[in-house]
């Protein structure tokens, strides 16, 4: 071995000497990531905590009563198969059941489309370049961040007998009724409720959409004669397609999930009063858990109930391909 070569040599190993020392400083050491690691648990434990305790277990511990007899006063559940899934069909159980059922559509089919055309709506209005706009948008938005309960308190009193509705139906000639305390208005007293709660949200993911469309596609439909009627159906709309498809989602899950304006409407909270009308399905969880302590039929009505919304939000994600887009697909 020359000279030369023995250089060379000696060149390449301080090279790579200096390069593993470089990428040794860049990286902790194996005490110190070790350190780092125990602090990332340390701090994260809470969290962990939590979601396995008061997330994930009462999750899986509901499973498990779905197919047991517990009563919440007998000491361990009694495996009794699908009998509280046959339960729900029952002399006894199955027409509260549907009447349950019934009710939560009906308020869902009218309170959905109507946030969703509402929440455009304002959108849409809200969405103009006027001096004070930000104090509309404030006012619009403010009932979905109001407290639910003290929002319902007003409403019972707006919808009450003598309350401001029915006075001012009452200058116009027309004889209001007792909107949460007669079975046939009950319903539609809650509609009225959830819209007015509900849409603020639905009306704030549909501005920023509004806000987020390329101006060029609006100023050419507009320079190509589009009125304003056909920009809206054929440039905003289409363009507006996956906020509406998230409102919906949310919608639906939101308007088959309502329990808080029926259980504070209701004459006797959380009976379903007045005759039932304002009784839904997660009342009727509520009822037979909480206050018929049956665990186990509670639990298995709840997972149908999980069932049928996942399903539902499944079949929406698959539709959803057909007529969603997005504005830079290709």
């Amino acid at each position: 071995m020359n000279g030369e070569q023995v250089r060379r040599r000696l060149l390449s190993r301080r090279r790579t000497r200096s390069r593993s020392k470089r990428l040794s400083a860049s990286r902790p050491s194996g005490k110190l990531a070790r350190r780092e690691s125990r602090w990332f648990y340390f701090f994260i434990a809470p969290w962990i905590i939590g979601f396995v305790f008061f997330g994930l277990w009462p999750v899986v511990a509901s499973f498990g009563l779905a197919f047991s007899d517990y009563d919440l006063s007998s000491g361990w559940p009694d495996f009794i198969g699908f009998d509280n899934f046959a339960k729900m069909t029952d002399p006894v159980q199955g027409p509260i059941l549907g009447k349950a059922i019934r009710n939560t559509l009906y308020i869902a089919l009218l309170v959905i489309p109507m946030q969703l055309v509402f929440g455009l709506a304002l959108a849409l209005l809200l969405s103009q370049r006027v001096r004070g706009m930000a104090v509309f948008r404030t006012a619009f938005y403010l009932p979905t961040v109001v407290t639910g309960v003290a929002s319902l308190v007003v409403w019972i009193w707006i919808l009450g007998s003598d309350g401001l509705l029915n006075q001012g139906l009452e200058f116009l000639g027309i004889e209001g009724p007792v909107w949460l305390r007669d079975p046939a208005t009950v319903k539609l007293g809650i509609v009225i409720v959830m819209v007015w709660g509900g849409t603020g949200g639905m009306m704030l993911i549909f501005l920023a959409g509004l806000q987020s469309l390329p101006t060029e596609l609006l100023d050419a439909a507009a320079v190509d004669g589009a009125g304003a009627a056909r920009r809206f159906w054929h440039v905003k709309l289409p363009l507006l397609t996956p906020q509406l498809f998230f409102n919906l989602v949310i919608g639906i899950a939101g308007g088959l999930g309502v329990f808080t304006e029926t259980y504070v409407i209701s004459t006797d909270p959380g009976s379903g009063a007045p005759a039932n009308e304002s009784l839904t399905l997660i009342m009727y969880i509520y009822r037979q858990l909480l206050q018929n302590f049956q665990a186990g039929y509670a639990s298995a009505v709840a997972w149908v109930f999980t069932a049928t919304v996942a399903l539902l939000t499944a079949v929406q994600f698959w539709t959803s391909r057909r007529w969603v887009h997005y504005e830079y697909e290709n």
